[in-house]
């Protein structure tokens, strides 16, 4: 036998009225004292709202009415004995007790974690090597139609000149991605606003001011700036950035293939793409194939050390897409590129 004392609603009124309340396993009955009534009703039919906390407990009964009480224990009994609430019991043995609700807590923040440094840039890779080419081109371009409207101008440079470079950029490019070689172009450009500087686009196309090629005393100093704006594009870093940006939702319809949201995502690509920077993992990892390519070379990092110095000296600071895009930290990188030369073997020069 299980007793309790509780409230009685009919269900007409907000009238609470008193009762005690009797389960002999098949039945409720319960009544009130003063008035001398009884009310019997079958369990089934009956129904017990899951437990919130240590607010009152409710048995709703047939024909709208309804009994509460704050005997959670008598209740928890009713339940057990029908072989009702086990899932509701555990949701609420979690609610009560501060140190698994913290620790919940705990958890959540490791997922998300997880999420944010892990799951996202994992799918931003998977998605940005599956995006359709002609996206990308699509969107390079109305990125480079916005960068002549905004900041560029006409190159100045010979066509000879244009032609020696770009058979520099060839011998560069079939170096470090002989495979995806013919989708790259060279374009130049007066940088006006933006002073010597290169960018890469994710079609595979890359740009270089007038400015930049006049800042370059070398060959190798203006290849090392090839090399590191060809790795951008090989490693698809443009994109997974934008990807990684935007966060999930991008990610998702992406991967499902939602045609509509692939088509949003190069209409409003150009303005990620000059809006957005690169992380320092995706500066280093092209600073390391730049390195890589030019010690290969046995032309040492210094050509290209030289070119960050020079570049950090005069940035103006105005545009992150290119060569400092997000390059707070130029002393860290020209270390960075000593110590990757010394790992060779070779002393920095």
């Amino acid at each position: 036998m299980i007793r309790f004392v509780a409230h009685f609603f009919d269900g007409r009124t907000s009238r609470a009225l008193p009762v005690t309340v009797d389960f002999d396993g098949v039945t409720l009955a319960f009544g009130n004292e003063a008035e001398g009534t009884v009310t019997r009703t079958s369990i089934i039919g009956c129904s017990i709202d899951p437990a919130i906390g240590r607010t009152k407990r409710s048995i709703r009964l047939p024909g709208g009415t309804l009994l509460q009480t704050d005997d959670h224990e008598a209740v928890g009994a009713l339940e057990s004995s029908l072989g009702l609430g086990h899932s509701s019991n555990l949701v609420h043995t979690l609610e009560s007790r501060w140190k698994t609700v913290a620790a919940c807590m705990v958890c959540l923040a490791l997922a998300l974690f997880a999420l944010i440094w892990y799951a996202i840039p994992h799918a931003a890779n998977r998605v940005a090597r599956i995006i359709p080419p002609e996206v990308a081109a699509s969107a390079s371009r109305n990125t480079l139609k916005i960068l002549d409207a905004r900041f560029l101008g006409p190159s100045s440079l010979t066509a000879e000149r244009q032609d020696e470079i770009r058979e520099l950029f060839g011998g560069v490019v079939r170096s470090i991605d002989p495979r995806g070689a013919g989708g790259y172009t060279l374009e130049f450009r007066t940088g006006k606003k933006i002073g010597a500087n290169a960018f890469a686009l994710p079609s595979g196309t890359v740009v270089v001011t007038d400015e930049l090629v006049s800042l370059s005393e070398s060959d190798d100093e203006l290849a090392s700036i090839f090399a590191h704006e060809i790795a951008h594009v090989k490693h698809r870093h443009a994109l997974r950035s934008i990807l990684q940006s935007t966060g999930v939702f991008f990610l998702v319809t992406l991967l499902t293939g939602d045609v509509t949201s692939v088509t949003s995502f190069a209409a409003f690509l150009p303005t990620l793409l000059i809006e957005s920077g690169y992380s320092r993992e995706f500066e280093s990892e092209a600073d390391q194939v730049a390195a890589s390519f030019l010690i290969a070379g046995g032309k040492g990092t210094a050509p290209f050390r030289k070119m960050l110095e020079k570049l950090d000296a005069g940035r103006p600071g105005t545009l992150k897409l290119g060569v400092f895009s997000t390059h707070p930290e130029t002393a860290r990188r020209i270390g960075h590129l000593g110590q990757l030369e010394k790992a060779d073997g070779n002393e920095p020069k």
